[in-house]
């Protein structure tokens, strides 16, 4: 079958075509180029607002093409070295002569008047995505490219079915205006608005759109060709301002594509003399989430430059090889952005080796890529109705609880798995022994439920802050729906500083129960700073421990007077059940996520990674013995059981020199139905000894590098 290609895990490239680039492109070379860099797969942007080849439609084609068919060039060249071709598009902009002979293909503004494009893109209009132009228009197109070309798929860029490109806002054409109607019964908003009652409405509607807009993109290109593979571009939660403003939801678009593209690009945004680093992690949580969702093929792309705003040099190999190696350790596979022509006319090389080495790695071994799963028996919760309808104002604070659980659990060497709140059902829940709920506020009944029933059935579950405080839409309730299950119900939401009075005030949680395993290693101290907001809480039922309080809050300066002689609240800060059924639950009152990831304290990791240990009975699948700053990741096939090692430890950002991680130690926990036998790294394949421990096998890594992949083989009759 045409698809059999996504069966196993890729090597890609994604490459964008300037114009400038078709006055000389060598489609040999860069088929040469790449099969020397091990890729297998080429994805290329051939039809929208460049286009390079020859057509007869209404579609800007590269003033430096001179009638060449670089399409067909670049095709036959792939094949030629056993590259898959994939042709992208992406209609979203409709050049200024296009528009002229069809302006009811643009998308409006309030006032009537066509989006144009960014300023710096020149004479372009935004198209509206319900408009002939992506829809009559692109069949047109697609049949062009089908017709001609003997295509391994077709990838469509994020601008095919998203509802904001380059800038634009709310269309209000009357396709979009008839269709919001039709849909709620009301007119469109005056403005993006995020705290408008009605905001919640049209985000739903534009979900609502976004996904019928891929399941009419898939359902076109089969009709062309019913195996020709369909690909799309999208992103994940991890950058809330694309996934708001498009409005969406990758994974039921996950359900009508038969690859799924989402993007890590950025390492940095630089606007003037300021700048914002992306989470070092984010090619770990999109490869992780979006392989617990979908079945199927997960790309993830990085880009090759500098991103954002140069696109000429490289990353440093050093962080290059460690970012797209999160990838494969986690499920999916990567995918290199490059913006011009074949890597050899690059004018900064030096990235080039990192892409070699690991592609290279993945090739050699594919054996041990292809057909596993995740292993790990924790799970983080991500809810997209809270990302939506919670915190409009700031949806990063829910993003950034979500990575600050991230985060406490890698430097803790706990595998775990990012999952959708659509999976909180009895037959997914089943696979996990603890169910993390970073600050999980919007909560259906049916996920409640799952989760009740889930303790009952001896699971555990760790929630924080506002958990379960609202609806789906983002109403807020009269308590916790989890009320009964933590054994907390809500009063109040306040600063843990109390209320503002312009005093810079600071705030403590103090140790009230030392000896509680929820504690371990924290050492000799009373005190654990509290940041952030929390929940007053008043207990429900018996039996609760609570190891932590609130202590009253008092200034900073001067320091002279900085205390207080008034009594601690004592309101619970962390709250702890045994459950008859085995099962355990821990609430932490407080955003400990949000304030590890934002502001890297180490007790409240300490605390997060505490309270997974204790919750899962402290039989976790994997112990690491190594510098926080090794993610471990365990996958497994059906007689392996795979360690993915990946060094983070480059110092500071971007990453030049890696600092290797030394003597190692990964203790494997027995299980019933798989017994190790051997173990090596695929990187030179040496057998290590197995050391028998109470409850499992050990092995020593002497040294990784960069990146390693430790394999524990099972005895032939292992299941």
């Amino acid at each position: 079958m045409a698809s059999e290609w996504l069966r196993t895990r890729g090597r890609g490239v994604h490459l964008t075509i300037r114009d400038v680039d078709c006055r000389d492109f060598d489609a040999e070379r860069l088929a040469k180029d790449l099969h020397d860099l091990h890729v297998n797969v080429l994805s290329f942007f051939c039809a929208g607002y460049i286009t390079v080849h020859p057509t007869s439609l209404s579609l800007r084609t590269s003033p430096f093409l001179g009638g060449r068919d670089l399409t067909g060039e670049i095709v036959a060249a792939l094949h030629r070295y056993g590259i898959k071709a994939v042709a992208a598009m992406d209609l979203s902009l409709i050049p200024e002569t296009v528009a002229g002979e069809h302006p009811e293909w643009r998308s409006l503004d309030a006032r009537g008047e066509p989006y144009r494009a960014n300023r710096d893109l020149g004479n372009f209009y935004i198209a509206c995505p319900l408009s002939g132009y992506q829809n009559e228009f692109l069949e047109q197109v697609l049949r062009e490219l089908v017709s001609r070309y003997d295509l391994d798929g077709i990838k469509f860029g994020g601008g095919s079915y998203g509802f904001t490109s380059y800038g634009n806002g709310i269309c209000y054409c009357s396709r979009c205006r008839e269709a919001y109607r039709a849909f709620s019964g009301r007119e469109l908003p005056g403005r993006e608005d995020a705290s408008d009652p009605a905001w919640g409405a049209f985000q739903r509607w534009r979900r609502e759109a976004v996904v019928e807009r891929t399941r009419f993109l898939y359902r076109l290109v089969k009709s062309q060709n019913p195996d020709l593979p369909v690909m799309c571009n999208s992103v994940c939660f991890g950058d809330p301002g694309w996934t708001l403003r498009g409005a969406l939801d990758i994974e039921r678009m996950a359900e009508h594509i038969d690859a799924v593209q989402v993007e890590a690009q950025t390492r940095v945004r630089v606007d003037g003399d300021r700048g914002e680093w992306q989470f070092l992690l984010w090619p770990s949580e999109e490869a992780n989430f979006l392989t617990s969702v979908s079945n199927r093929q997960i790309w993830v792309l990085a880009s090759y430059f500098q991103a954002w705003p140069w696109r000429r040099n490289a990353v440093p190999p050093a962080e290059q090889k460690i970012y797209m190696a999160q990838m494969y350790a986690n499920g999916g596979s990567a995918i290199v952005n490059l913006s011009g022509g074949p890597p050899a006319v690059h004018q900064d090389q030096r990235g080039f080796a990192a892409v070699r080495s690991l592609f290279e790695f993945v090739e050699r071994n594919a054996d041990y890529y292809d057909g596993d799963a995740s292993a790990a028996d924790v799970a983080v919760v991500y809810s997209q109705n809270t990302l939506f309808n919670y915190d409009r104002q700031e949806p990063e604070r829910y993003v950034d609880s979500i990575r600050g659980v991230e985060q406490a659990l890698a430097e803790h060497h706990i595998p775990f798995d990012v999952i959708s709140d659509r999976l909180l059902i009895p037959e997914r829940l089943a696979k996990y022994r603890t169910i993390v709920l970073p600050s999980t506020a919007c909560m259906t009944e049916e996920a409640a439920e799952s989760l009740k029933k889930y303790v009952e059935n001896g699971g555990s579950v760790v929630a924080t802050f506002e958990t379960s405080l609202y609806d789906p839409d983002g109403r807020k309730r009269d308590d916790f729906l989890l009320a009964d299950l933590l054994g907390v119900s809500h009063a109040d939401t306040l600063q843990v500083t109390g209320r503002e009075d312009g005093v810079y005030k600071q705030a403590y949680l103090n140790v009230r129960l030392g000896d509680h395993p929820l504690l371990s290693d924290l050492g000799d101290t009373t005190v654990i700073p509290a940041a952030n907001r929390y929940c007053r809480v008043r207990l429900r039922g018996e039996k609760a421990a609570v190891p932590l309080t609130l202590s009253a809050a008092f200034r900073v300066f001067p320091e002279g007077m900085s205390y207080t002689l008034e009594p601690d609240p004592g309101d619970p800060m962390l709250v702890a059940r045994e459950h008859p059924s085995g099962g355990r639950t821990v609430y932490f009152a407080g955003q400990p996520d949000l304030a590890f990831l934002r502001f890297g304290y180490p007790d409240w990791g300490l605390l997060l990674t505490n309270a997974v240990r204790w919750a899962s009975g402290g039989r976790l699948p994997l112990e690491a013995e190594a510098p926080p700053t090794l993610l471990v990741t365990l996958r497994k096939q059906e007689n392996c059981r795979l360690v993915h090692l990946v060094n983070l430890n480059g110092g500071r950002r971007m990453f030049r020199q890696m600092i290797p991680a030394r003597d190692i130690k990964i203790l494997l926990r027995s299980e019933p139905a798989f017994r190790p036998r051997r173990a090596f790294l695929l990187s030179n394949l040496h057998s290590l000894p197995l050391a028998e421990e109470k409850d499992g096998v050990s092995v020593r890594v002497s040294r990784v590098e960069d990146y390693d992949v430790l394999v524990f083989e099972g005895d032939a009759d292992s299941r």
